[in-house]
């Protein structure tokens, strides 16, 4: 039996170091469960009646069971959102129902195509623990989630900021009011084509006196790659702000976004962070080069200095055949290991990254990528 073994002493975590830029999926996805994603956003009522908070989830189609029906295929889920206060009292509790239906049969089993289901809820300030419950309605397959959310009292401070979200596929209607979108779940871009959108919501009780908006996008050194200022003359008590951005003037893989309002002597600000990471074949060269590199301990080291010095196609023409090759069960959607090689990367520059040097280049990183996870850590 395999034995490793691995020292986690003595060692300095820099947060700021590259990671890899696969993004790992959830192990409870492609397992039969109807698992989603979740995203909460936090808004301001206008009406100052508290705060209204968006629960949107997501589910692949692979996640939900299709069956056959005089239309094409049908699927029935359930999604179940209660929200409970500190002393474990239900406060508020939804259900909701949802048929989706499809004539082609690949689509039932699609890691791509994505079902969203958004409801808002309008809640007091305080701290809530949110319960998210589906059931698959036609093989009774429940997945759950909890969420612990803390929403301020926006309306005992002069100006406030609401939660910050990333917004993608941004549609309007004439009036320049929001009418649909697409959430971006976990703050994660798998694609760097097309733009997204900054939002949160403003709270300013006095709308007389204008604002001003300073947007900051700090890289991976804590330097600021973006800013730009705009100053707002408000029209209502609570306004929601917006700012679009280009994916691909970006070029790093994490960056934390920091906004501050100004009006007169009051102040305030927020930040979150966000981040591009693929979930199939790299689609820059940036990505596809960093992915190839990570492959050097199981790549012949001629295949990759060849590949290095083509064109991007050649690159993921390469890579995508490199891993279909070796996947374990093509019948299935996933590449269990490409999955598990990338993970392993993920780990190892989480726990293993010093000054510059990324962790999967380290000694214990190439050790944990080549042979696996250890049996004990001391």
């Amino acid at each position: 039996m395999r034995f490793t073994k691995i020292l986690l002493t003595g060692f300095i975590l820099f947060s700021g170091n590259l990671f890899s830029q696969y993004y790992e999926g959830s192990e409870q996805s492609g397992i039969g469960i109807p698992y989603f994603d979740v995203v909460i956003q936090n808004q301001f009522d206008d009406s100052l009646k508290g705060n209204l908070v968006t629960v949107i989830t997501q589910f692949l189609n692979d996640d939900l069971t299709f069956v056959k029906s005089d239309s094409g295929y049908e699927a029935q889920y359930e999604v179940l959102i209660a929200a409970y206060d500190d002393d474990n009292n239900v406060v508020m509790s939804r259900t909701i129902n949802k048929k989706v239906s499809t004539d082609d049969y690949t689509l039932t089993n699609s890691r791509d195509d994505k079902i969203s289901l958004s409801t808002v809820i309008n809640l007091k300030p305080g701290k809530y623990t949110l319960l998210v419950k589906s059931t698959d309605l036609t093989t009774n397959k429940v997945a759950t989630r909890k969420l612990n959310v803390t929403l301020p009292d926006y309306m005992e401070k002069q100006i406030s900021i609401s939660g910050i979200s990333f917004l993608q596929h941004v549609v309007f209607d004439s009036l320049n009011n929001l009418k649909e979108y697409t959430p971006t779940i976990g703050n994660n871009f798998t694609a760097r084509a097309g733009q997204f959108y900054i939002y949160f919501d403003l709270y300013a009780r006095d709308i007389e006196q204008p604002v001003k908006i300073k947007y900051e996008l700090y890289d991976k050194k804590d330097k600021i790659e973006f800013d730009t200022t705009l100053t707002k003359k408000l029209t209502s008590v609570v306004s929601p702000q917006y700012l679009k951005i280009e994916k691909s003037s970006l070029k790093q893989n994490r960056y934390r976004l920091e906004v501050k309002v100004d009006q007169g002597e009051y102040k305030v600000k927020s930040d979150q962070q966000f981040s591009f990471f693929w979930t199939d074949v790299p689609v820059t060269d940036e990505d596809i080069d960093l992915a190839l590199e990570q492959m050097t301990y199981i790549v012949p080291h001629d295949s990759l200095k060849k590949y290095k010095k083509a064109d991007l196609e050649d690159k993921q023409r390469f890579f995508k055949k490199f891993w279909d090759d070796r996947d374990p069960n093509p019948k299935t959607s996933k590449n269990e290991l490409k999955d598990e090689y990338f993970k392993r990367i993920n780990y190892a520059n989480r726990s293993f990254s010093a000054f510059s040097l990324d962790g999967w280049l380290t000694d214990r990183g190439r050790i944990l990528i080549k042979f696996g996870f250890p049996d004990d850590i001391e």
